[in-house]
């Protein structure tokens, strides 16, 4: 389960880049004003690492800071930072792994010109690079054609002590990115690690049963089980919040349902027992109940589902259908879910 859901995070990172990026809705004839401090190079970090006052702010959800400069702010509905004169996004995960000091070099050979290719992004350059004396990181430059516009997508890896690993991804429409390339080498080379995140940090609140608390943060996922516990001990019922950082518009939304509950990775023979629209907190949302195997086990599973329909991203709240988690608890949760 571990480097399952290891994996599937860091493939389906890729996939976000641009999917939630104001470029998707902005102008793209604002060209703002290119960046006018001198860009600090990767390889600075540790000469250029700056203390909390001086601009660095924590990224909900994980334990990375940095420091954001321009207009780039904290994106309202997700966890992101974004700048609207320029149509750029940076999302922020924390991903995890069995050795962080060893991550890079996985995700060097996990992602591959190939592998990218698959996922739209034509591969520029990969470069491994050494940002402090006891960190290294792995810079991807891609790029993208989406709805007949090019895109830049960068990818940054930063490795850890500990078992995580952080993943900052730029996304901007080609030509804004050029203009604004030195203040994101800035920020990047900011990144840092800071303490260790917790349920305060999340931008939405949950009413889950008494004994149950946030046990995992992978950065777009929150997993909750009983007592906190990590890894979930088999048996026991866990429940996961997911940030998709996608937009799906009115139209669409059924179309992405029948997709998202019939086509999953480690299930087969999936069936849609159930689906129900509702409202959660204002905002449109569905309900589905969907039965399968577990290819892993071959054990047959009911799963629940919620998707919380917001202008910029859409809310996946899973869980496995059980005693102790059954339609109606699981109904009472995802109908608490709301924005902090």
């Amino acid at each position: 389960m571990y480097n399952k859901v290891m994996t599937l995070i860091a493939l389906l990172s890729l996939l976000v880049g641009c999917g939630s990026s104001p470029a998707t809705t902005g102008d793209s004839s604002n060209s703002g004003s290119a960046a006018s401090e001198k860009p600090v190079t990767l390889v600075q970090m540790e000469e250029t690492k700056a203390e909390p006052e001086d601009g660095y702010v924590t990224i909900p959800g994980t334990s990375l800071s940095f420091a954001p400069v321009g207009d780039f702010q904290q994106a309202s509905g997700f966890v992101s930072y974004e700048s609207l004169t320029h149509q750029t996004s940076i999302l922020v995960m924390e991903l995890p792994v069995p050795d962080g000091t060893q991550a890079i070099n996985y995700f060097d050979n996990l992602f591959t010109a190939d592998t990218l290719q698959t996922k739209g992004l034509e591969l520029v350059s990969k470069e491994i690079l050494h940002t402090a004396k006891k960190a290294r990181a792995l810079l991807l430059k891609c790029s993208l054609v989406k709805d007949g516009f090019s895109y830049t997508q960068w990818i940054y890896l930063l490795e850890s002590e500990e078992q995580k690993i952080g993943q900052i991804q730029v996304a901007a429409p080609e030509e804004q990115f050029t203009l604004i390339e030195d203040q994101i080498t800035n920020m990047l080379a900011s990144f840092r690690w800071v303490g260790t995140s917790s349920e305060s940090d999340t931008y939405y609140s949950l009413d889950l049963p008494t004994d149950w608390k946030l046990s995992k943060q992978y950065g777009l996922l929150e997993l909750y089980s009983k007592g906190g516990v990590f890894p979930v001990p088999a048996g026991e019922p866990a429940l996961g919040v997911t940030n998709l950082q996608q937009t799906v518009l009115a139209e669409d939304r059924q179309a992405f349902l029948d997709k998202m509950n019939l086509q999953r990775n480690y299930y087969s023979e999936l069936k849609v027992i159930d689906s129900k629209d509702v409202e959660i907190h204002g905002h449109p949302a569905n309900i589905s109940y969907v039965s399968g195997i577990e290819t892993e086990t071959s054990k047959s599973v009911i799963k629940q589902y919620c998707y919380i329909f917001l202008d910029e991203t859409v809310i996946f709240i899973e869980a496995d259908q059980s005693d102790e988690l059954n339609e109606n608890e699981f109904e009472k949760i995802v109908l608490s879910w709301k924005l902090k």
